[in-house]
């Protein structure tokens, strides 16, 4: 009896909360402005991503690699690339 509550229980219960997404903040930001400033960020299959200038690009900071481990380290390349900003 006590092994059909428990199986029931696991059933019938409400999920468990899902574990925060640590990399959520500097993936949407990394999004946001590779989409408004032609860059772009290459999803790896065995994990990582490729950051690439946008064409026209004249001096690349990260000539001869690209490979960005997570979310944070794609962002701070992404950041590299825009625009100077002008005061």
């Amino acid at each position: 009896m006590k092994t059909l509550r428990n199986l029931l229980q696991a059933t019938f219960s409400a999920p468990r909360n899902a574990p925060r997404d640590q990399h959520r903040a500097a993936r949407q930001e990394a999004k946001r402005l590779a989409a408004l400033h032609s860059i772009c960020i290459e999803k790896l299959p065995g994990g990582g991503m490729n950051v690439w200038p946008p064409a026209g690009f004249v001096e690349d900071p990260c000539e001869g690699d690209h490979y960005a481990h997570n979310w944070g380290d794609a962002l701070e390349q992404v950041r590299m690339y825009l625009p100077p900003a002008v005061p």
